[in-house]
Formats: C-alpha cells, sequence, structure tokens
C-alpha cells in the first residue's frame, strides 16, 4: 500500500463541523438525567455547577496536548499515532485497543438510548411492543432493536456517502442540541423562578470543596468525545492550528449546557424536597411543572440530538481509528483501503455490523461495557500528554513540556479513579471481566499479528520523514 493512500481523504471538514463533532461526543442523553441522580444528590446546585465547570477547564487543560500533536502528526488515528511516535508499536497498539472498544460502545448504547427517551417522554412507550426477554434486568423489545437498527444503519450509511454529509448532519443536529437547551433555559429564566429554591447551594453534610470534587470526578465520562476530533485530523479544510481553539470552546460549551440542566433542574422548586420525592425523572419534571408540554418538547429535541450526534461522532472517529492501525498492519489490511469518496467504508462497516448485534444483549450489558470508556479514554488522555512531553522536550518547548506534564497527572488520576473502590468511575464486577476479557483478546490478537506489524512496512522508516511528506500536501487556509 502507498503512502500516498494514507493523505486520500477528502479535505471537506470545516471548522463548525469540527466544533460540532466534538460538542456531539460531549454531550450525551445523560446530560439530561444525571442532574436527578448523580450531580444535585452529591453536591448540590452550586457546588454541581462550579463541578462541571472547572471540569471543562480541567480537559481543556488536556486538549492543549492533543491540539499540539495534531499540528505535529496531522493524520488520522489520532492517539494510536501519536503513541506510535514518541513510544513505538507495543504502546500503539496498547492504546488503540483500549479506544476502539470505547468508541464502538458508545455506537450501540447512544442507540438504545433512543429506547431510554421514548419511556422518558412517552409513558407506555409504543415501542414497547414484542417483548423478547429480559437481560440483567433490563426488558428487551422488537419495537425498541427496530428504531435502534434504524438509526444504526443510517448514521452507518450517512458516513458511508461521505465525511461532508457526515459533517453538515453533525452541525445541524449539534447546533439544533444546544439551542433547544438554550430555549428551555431561557424560558425557565422567563418564569422568573425564585432563586432561594437553590439553597442549599452545596450538599449539606459535606465541605464546599467536597462537593466540587464529587462532580469533577465524573469528568471523564461527562467530557470524553472532545477526543474525536484529532480522528479525522487529515480531513480538515482550514489549518490545524485551529483545532485547539475548536476543541476547548466545544469542551466550554459542553460545560456550560451541563450546568444549564443543573440550573433549570434545581431552581424551579426547592431541589431536596424534589429530590425526596423520588422524580422519575427530575429534569423532565420540572421543565413541565415551568414551562409546560412545550418545555418538555425541546428538552426531547436536545436529546434526540445528543444521542445521534454522538452515534455520528463515533462512527467517524472509531472508523477512522480502525483505517489508521490497519495502515500500520495493526489490524487486517482490508480496513485500510478508502472509496472513491474518501471514506474507510469497511471499518463502517465493520463497526455498524458489530453496533446491529449490540441492542439484542440489552442495555445494562452495554453499560458495563460503556464503563470501560472512562480507561479508553483516560488512557488516550495520558499518552496524548505523555506523548506530547516526550516530542515537546526533543524540541526544547519548556511551556509544553509543562503544560503536557500536568496532562499526565490529570489523565493519570482520570484513570486510577477508575480501579479505586468508592469512586464515581470505579468499574462494577462484570465491567473488569469484560476488561479482562477484551485485554486478552488483544493479548492473544497481537501474538498473531506482532510480526508483520512489528516488522512491516513502518520498519526502518522515520515517522517525522512521512508526516513531513504529508504536511507539505496539507491544505493550510
Amino acid at each position: 500500500m502507498s503512502e500516498q493512500q494514507q493523505g486520500a481523504f477528502k479535505k471537506e471538514l470545516r471548522k463548525i463541523d469540527i466544533w460540532a463533532l466534538a460538542l456531539g461526543a460531549i454531550i450525551g442523553w445523560g446530560c439530561f438525567v444525571m442532574p436527578g441522580t448523580s450531580f444535585l444528590p452529591k453536591a448540590g446546585p452550586l457546588g454541581s455547577m462550579i463541578g462541571l465547570i472547572l471540569g471543562g477547564i480541567i480537559i481543556s487543560i488536556i486538549s492543549i496536548s492533543y491540539g499540539y500533536m495534531i499540528q505535529k502528526f496531522p493524520l488520522s488515528g489520532g492517539e494510536f499515532v501519536y503513541a506510535d511516535a514518541a513510544f513505538g508499536k507495543k504502546h500503539a497498539f496498547v492504546c488503540g485497543w483500549m479506544i476502539i472498544l470505547a468508541y464502538w460502545s458508545l455506537i450501540p448504547l447512544n442507540s438504545t438510548a433512543l429506547a431510554m427517551i421514548s419511556r422518558y417522554l412517552l409513558p407506555g412507550s409504543p415501542l414497547q411492543v414484542g417483548y423478547l426477554y429480559t437481560i440483567a434486568g433490563w426488558d428487551v423489545y422488537l419495537g425498541e432493536i427496530a428504531l435502534a437498527y434504524a438509526f444504526i444503519i443510517g448514521l452507518g450509511i450517512v458516513n458511508i456517502k461521505g465525511v461532508k454529509s457526515a459533517g453538515w448532519f453533525q452541525t445541524l443536529v449539534a447546533v439544533a442540541l444546544a439551542g433547544s437547551v438554550l430555549f428551555v433555559f431561557v424560558g425557565i429564566l422567563l418564569t422568573k423562578p425564585d432563586f432561594s429554591n437553590l439553597h442549599p447551594f452545596f450538599m449539606e453534610g459535606k465541605t464546599k470543596f467536597a462537593s466540587i470534587l464529587a462532580v469533577v470526578a465524573f469528568t471523564p465520562y461527562c467530557f470524553v468525545g472532545f477526543d474525536c476530533i484529532p480522528q479525522a485530523a487529515e480531513e480538515y479544510a482550514f489549518s490545524h492550528k485551529d483545532a485547539l481553539k475548536l476543541m476547548v470552546g466545544a469542551i466550554m460549551v459542553g460545560a456550560f449546557i451541563y450546568a444549564a440542566v443543573v440550573f433549570v433542574t434545581a431552581v424551579v422548586e426547592p431541589w431536596q424536597p424534589m429530590l425526596a420525592s423520588n422524580p422519575s425523572w427530575a429534569t423532565g419534571e420540572m421543565i413541565l411543572k415551568a414551562i409546560g408540554y412545550i418545555g418538555v418538547l425541546f428538552i426531547g429535541i436536545a436529546m434526540l440530538c445528543a444521542v445521534v450526534s454522538g452515534m455520528n461522532a463515533f462512527y467517524i472517529a472509531s472508523s477512522r481509528l480502525i483505517y489508521s492501525m490497519a495502515y500500520a498492519d495493526a489490524l487486517p489490511s482490508k480496513f485500510a483501503v478508502l472509496t472513491p469518496q474518501g471514506t474507510p467504508k469497511r471499518a463502517i462497516l465493520f463497526m455498524m455490523i458489530l453496533a446491529l448485534i449490540a441492542p439484542w444483549f440489552g442495555r445494562q450489558v452495554l453499560a458495563w461495557i460503556v464503563d470501560m470508556t472512562c480507561v479508553g479514554a483516560a488512557m488516550g488522555f495520558t499518552y496524548t500528554c505523555a506523548s506530547a512531553t516526550v516530542l515537546a522536550k526533543r524540541e526544547g518547548n519548556k511551556k509544553q513540556v509543562l503544560i503536557s506534564g500536568l496532562g499526565i497527572a490529570v489523565a493519570s488520576i482520570f484513570l486510577i479513579i477508575t480501579f479505586v473502590p468508592g469512586m464515581p468511575g470505579f468499574l462494577s464486577i462484570p465491567s473488569f471481566i469484560i476488561l479482562g476479557v477484551w485485554a486478552l483478546i488483544g493479548i492473544i490478537f497481537y501474538l498473531f499479528i506482532k510480526h508483520d506489524y512489528v516488522h512491516g512496512k513502518w520498519k526502518g522508516v522515520s515517522v517525522e520523514k512521512i508526516l513531513l511528506s504529508k504536511m507539505e500536501q496539507d491544505i493550510d487556509v
């Protein structure tokens, strides 16, 4: 396979497409459920909002290393490419293998979230027809599987058609998401709510610091997805120098959306008695009380947009990662082929087929897999910051070394909390089992491909020279 094939992607993603790619991946349906189930009970209104904004700032620090590496390595593959350049092929494989599971699992999980949305918005949902069985406490219905299939296949087709159509779709949905949340937020303010309902600002029995920290601990879950941006680095129709601004912009808009949803959930009536009444969906019920069904409609639109944009974003990111790994002989070479439209069709179809299998196992089983998203994301964060530190040190960039070093510390903490009992990110026993199985499969697979991968076409080739050649061909407008 020629080196030119690696540069055959179409440069058709605009700045707003990339911003939308990150925002759509960051905001999931959990943004509209967690205020009542996780944030307010752990931190109170102000503690939650401060914790979410602080989490966005922390992730923005990590994103600086991504921005630095995107300029150095404007290739699809993101973290896999960075780890390969700084630490070699073994590290790159470990990093890529873990991120693939994280990206893939979010496609079918988002598809099953459509059923969750219908259950919230339409009690006795018409989709709950054709009961099949119950697995891990989740009732599986043929109607809900059909809905998941429609979106999995539909978005797969959009991506196969080309990145331009996927980018336009992503932008449309992400703007609708942000606009819908803004409509609800302004609508609540126009009712002139009693701000005393926000008292106590922090969770009683905890210090302010402890309340804020309890929400900051959710940061890896809340903001995973901004790292989709480097996966499509070969498809930018603009300067790679702008990637960092777009990442930070998406992260902070995401943080404010999280905080806005917490606010509208807590301000309508005293939040502690409201939670004590054990509402089935605190956010939706408060919006209904404040501005009626029109508010619920718009928050439903926001949830739908969050789910669909997340699926689309992870389709783009996962297929580019698979393509990059296949190009480097870390995965079967049949995935390292682009269509005339510049899309990795085989990788997209592969992700689609796997995603179509997943809904049959029920949402709870998928949730166990997605619990490991934090592990994959934190590993990607750590490798990227570490790679940036190594390369910045080589070129004497002390400022970047300092920033990336701080990123390593933060990312490492995110990785550690998944293995510490009592922390929000601590994996359940089923998740630990799945993680172990995935790691074992990875080891076995690596042993089979080790010779071709380690001694393949990249052996003895300067990665920097390859990248320099790519950068010379890059469109910089």
